[in-house]
């Protein structure tokens, strides 16, 4: 009898959930509204949502009624800490890079998916990547890459529609592909960013780039020539 009661009451539960879907769909104004089902050639419920404009779906202790999201018609909110590949994070105010090419983050990756060359210049090898490169299959999203790095230069980003129909070339991604500006690592992470030690890391990485810029202008500026000396007055004797 035990286990047939859980049977009944588990049904019973099953079609209280399914009763609260309407309901709550009614109740809200949405009783006609697609929910999914993706692009379809006669579609009576007036479209489906442009991307980046679907509502968004918060499920809670309070959630009634159907949980299924319809993805892509809803979506889950997406939180700050979620991450998926690393980004490279450039300077807004002068453009410049943060990543030195110390080569740390490829070396404490566990799949070993990145890989990076440095840049050189005519006296040698130059603090900045000429390539870098992350393999978006073999990385498992850790984020120790971001962990280790001591210039703050790489983050987790949180896209994770990546989705395409090739993937030996378009998902191995280059320098480009992984630039962001530090103004939208910002507006993402917002938190993070204003945190006390994102504020201290920031002072210290400012620190280093002025320091690493007056060595460079010191090394490059010329000694200044040494003032003429100012030619002696001439006396002329009269006879």
């Amino acid at each position: 009898m035990s286990s047939g009661y859980g049977i009944i009451k588990g049904h019973l539960v099953t079609l209280r959930r399914f009763l609260l879907t309407f309901w709550r769909d009614i109740r809200t104004g949405k009783g006609l509204h697609r929910r999914g089902g993706g692009h379809q050639l006669v579609d009576f419920w007036f479209g489906s949502k442009a991307r980046g404009t679907q509502p968004t779906v918060v499920q809670d202790a309070k959630t009634e009624g159907l949980f299924t999201v319809e993805y892509p018609d809803e979506r889950l909110p997406v939180y700050e800490r979620f991450r998926v590949l690393p980004v490279l994070i450039y300077d807004t105010e002068d453009g410049n890079v943060r990543c030195t090419s110390c080569n740390i983050c490829a070396k404490v990756c566990p799949p070993q998916c990145i890989w990076m060359t440095q840049a050189k210049g005519p006296k040698g090898v130059v603090p900045l990547p000429e390539e870098f490169f992350i393999d978006m299959d073999v990385c498992m999203n850790c984020g120790l890459c971001a962990e280790y790095c001591p210039f703050d230069a790489i983050k987790m980003d949180q896209n994770f529609e990546l989705s395409n129909y090739e993937r030996h070339q378009t998902h191995i991604y280059c320098l480009q592909d992984l630039l962001v500006s530090s103004e939208f690592y910002a507006r993402t992470h917002p938190e993070a960013w204003n945190s006390a030690d994102e504020v201290a890391e920031r002072n210290k990485v400012a620190k280093k780039k002025d320091q690493r810029l007056q060595k460079a202008l010191a090394a490059t500026a010329k000694p200044a020539a040494a003032p003429k000396a100012a030619p002696k007055p001439v006396s002329v004797q009269q006879s």
